[in-house]
């Protein structure tokens, strides 16, 4: 099923000067022997009617016929061009007919296309290789060419031919088809860092910005080599389901509800169509991600790419579509001189009882530095140091790390944060403040709690 590209118009040029006066005469009756015809290939759509009106209570739901709906099983041609989105496959046919009662030859023809960055060789017959010897009279040259659309914009298919015609002389000739590429999903990505946990979390939405229906097939996140990604919001949704209770309805005078199969709350996400979920014109669907660091956070501090999302879907009729984002940008974090990273730490401790914290302390600057540790909780803190704060590190050598274990001890019971470390240079008598490094849940001695995780 096609439907017509309408060239560019050509720059006419001075024809070439024949060279006896039979060819002048063949020229002048068959001045261009070969017609190039170019036609989109697309799928059909369906044919709407408008429904037969009636009042309710005139005849039943059952009595109803097809013709009574607004959508019938008839397929219609499409009658232009249409949309073609970024990520989808154009599709066309482009015939060359020998249209005039002469013999030519060496007949060859040349497809490509060209955007705003680049220009691609996608079929290619002028060669004196690949060229036809011998071209009859109403005989074609056919070609289907199909092309991933990569780039939005204007995008220019230019189809060259090359003959000799009866007279022995070479011809050539151009057309150019213009069509314009747009983008059919906006998305629109935000990041929020969990410094403490070495992790990432990335917030995407995505909207649909076409005219018709998509059916998402999948979406995902594709990390980059330095993060692994784990899914947040999980694309297949599925519906929340509760015992009954006794004496609700369906049970009677509060007989066994466990005999009863389960209720079933409404799903939440994306509304479903079989396997895949759908997105209206217009709609915006939103997801999250968590990524991990495989390196510590002193390695990962340059590191400004996390990564892209991916989103594969299809149209009614079955047209597929491959869509991957920009590069996900993250905000590099100021640099500093001194990196503390949390090695190891208690989820859940125990009221006025001593834990561990691990820490690794890295010298991220190009000088040695002489660090001394200390702890000052800040304002109404609920942790305290056991033993001494003011101990010494050492000498510690550019881009060199060592490994500290602090005593703490929880006074108030909740979530406490683990703040007020501060690293003290004694040479250039610099003070690194090291903001909030984990979190621990404090429960008091007499009450038993599930590890948080």
């Amino acid at each position: 099923l096609t439907s017509h590209l309408s060239p560019t118009p050509p720059t006419p040029r001075a024809p070439p000067t024949p060279t006896s006066a039979a060819a002048t005469a063949d020229q002048q009756r068959y001045e261009n022997p070969i017609n190039l015809k170019v036609m989109r290939l697309c799928k059909p759509g369906f044919f709407f009617r408008l429904p037969v009106p009636f009042q309710p209570g005139e005849q039943g739901a059952s009595s109803l016929c097809e013709e009574d709906y607004g959508l019938s099983g008839t397929l219609t041609l499409p009658q232009s061009f249409g949309d073609i989105y970024l990520g989808e496959t154009f599709s066309c046919y482009i015939s060359l007919c020998n249209s005039a009662p002469i013999q030519l030859s060496s007949v060859g023809l040349k497809v490509e296309v060209q955007t705003q960055l680049t220009r691609e060789t996608l079929s290619d017959s002028s060669t004196p290789e690949a060229s036809i010897a011998s071209f009859a009279p109403q005989q074609t040259l056919d070609r289907i060419i199909r092309y991933e659309l990569k780039d939005v914009g204007i995008h220019i298919l230019i189809c060259s031919a090359l003959y000799v015609d009866a007279s022995g002389e070479k011809k050539y000739f151009r057309k150019f088809f213009k069509f314009q590429v747009q983008n059919p999903l906006s998305m629109k990505s935000k990041t929020h860092a969990l410094a403490p946990l070495n992790e990432i979390l990335v917030e995407t939405q995505i909207q649909n910005s076409t005219a018709r229906v998509l059916f998402l097939q999948s979406v995902g996140f594709t990390p980059s080599a330095d993060f692994e990604a784990v899914p947040l919001t999980h694309f297949e949704s599925k519906a929340m389901s509760a015992p009954r209770l006794a004496g609700s309805p369906g049970t009677e005078g509060g007989g066994d509800a466990a005999a009863l199969p389960p209720l079933k709350s409404t799903a939440v996400g994306l509304p479903s169509f079989g396997q895949m979920a759908y997105l209206k014109a217009g709609d915006t669907q939103q997801y999250m991600y968590r990524l991990r660091g495989k390196q510590s956070a002193a390695q990962l501090r340059s590191v400004s790419a996390l990564g892209r999302m991916e989103v594969v879907w299809k149209s009614q009729m079955g047209e597929s579509g491959h869509l991957q984002s920009n590069a996900v940008q993250r905000k590099l974090p100021t640099p500093r001189s001194v990196e503390v990273t949390v090695l190891s730490i208690a989820d859940q401790v125990l009221l006025e009882t001593p834990f561990s914290l691990g820490c690794l302390v890295t010298n991220t600057s190009s000088k040695e530095l002489h660090l001394q540790l200390r702890f000052e909780p800040q304002g109404q803190g609920g942790l305290v140091i056991d033993g001494v704060s003011g101990r010494s590190l050492g000498p510690l050598k550019p881009q060199a790390s060592t490994q500290v274990t602090l005593t703490l001890i929880a006074l108030e019971p909740g979530i406490q944060k683990v703040s007020g470390l501060q690293l003290f240079d004694t040479v250039s008598e610099q003070l690194h403040e090291v903001g909030p490094l984990a979190d621990v849940f404090v429960t008091q001695r007499d009450v038993t709690c599930e590890t948080l995780k």
